[in-house]
């Protein structure tokens, strides 16, 4: 069988020279590709490249999920439209708010006569909810194999209140401002450090530097063990300022609504990831 079939090549390519060289002489050769025809019994290395898969079996689904999600999203979103609280905290307040989408920072100002006012907090503060996430159920598979639900959280479930770690800088035109650590919780506004920063050690430098500074800095006495009287003044102090209840209810319900449009941004950002 190896002898005929060696035979049957060595014939092929003896009957298609002729062919080919004839068809060249016509004038055909220029529009006709020239083929070599080997000797039998020569060893033809072939070079076989195998495709690479540039996605994997999973991303079409993951695409329509995300499609999906992203397109619910834009539609409850385009029913709430812009919620009139915070123009109406801002008309109240003063505050001017400056943030960055794709950014957790949020940074509020505002001017209480000869003072600047700065307030600084962050998104990720929602964490610090009991249940961030709402309507949650969660399922575990039992000895048998079968899948049962284990616990189920409601929205009604979720509590309203959580507490913020923010920052507010009260500067002036003097050599030093006043930068305290702050947090709010059930309402209510809590001193946690109150330091003077030196204006000359703050200016026109980075974060991580700015942090440097303020950790070397007299972090100030425990704000419970001062007077009952020394107490009272501070906390009208900085409830003049907009520093109070008001505050801290305006930070969780912008929180809740920036995390949301955060979450939009992300669920896009996730698609086109996917979909390069």
């Amino acid at each position: 069988m190896k002898y005929l079939a060696r035979n049957l090549v060595t014939a092929a390519a003896r009957n298609a020279a002729p062919r080919f060289s004839q068809a060249a002489s016509i004038g055909l050769g220029a529009r006709m590709c020239a083929r070599v025809i080997q000797p039998v019994g020569t060893i033809r290395t072939l070079t076989t490249t195998t495709p690479m898969r540039v996605n994997g079996s999973s991303d079409s689904d993951l695409l329509h999920t995300l499609r999906d999600e992203a397109e619910y999203e834009a539609k409850q979103a385009a029913e709430e439209g812009e919620p009139e609280f915070i123009q109406a905290f801002m008309n109240k307040t003063g505050f001017k708010i400056k943030t960055k989408t794709g950014e957790q920072k949020v940074i509020m100002t505002k001017q209480f006569g000869s003072e600047t006012i700065t307030i600084s907090f962050d998104v990720g503060e929602i964490l610090n909810a009991e249940n961030p996430i709402a309507n949650f159920e969660t399922y575990r598979e039992n000895d048998s194999g079968d899948v049962q639900k284990e616990a189920e959280i409601n929205a009604d479930d979720t509590p309203e209140d959580f507490a913020i770690g923010f920052t507010a800088t009260i500067s002036k035109n003097s050599a030093h401002m006043l930068f305290l650590e702050l947090e709010s919780n059930e309402g209510e506004v809590g001193v946690n450090h109150m330091r003077f920063l030196s204006n000359k050690d703050v200016s026109d430098i980075s974060d991580m530097d700015l942090e440097w500074v303020r950790q070397k800095a007299y972090c100030g006495p425990l704000f419970g063990q001062l007077s009952d009287d020394l107490k009272e003044n501070i906390d009208a102090f900085l409830a003049e300022r907009n520093i109070d209840t008001g505050l801290t209810l305006f930070m969780q319900d912008y929180i809740e609504h920036k995390e949301q449009s955060e979450y939009l941004n992300w669920l896009r950002k996730f698609k086109s990831f996917v979909e390069a």
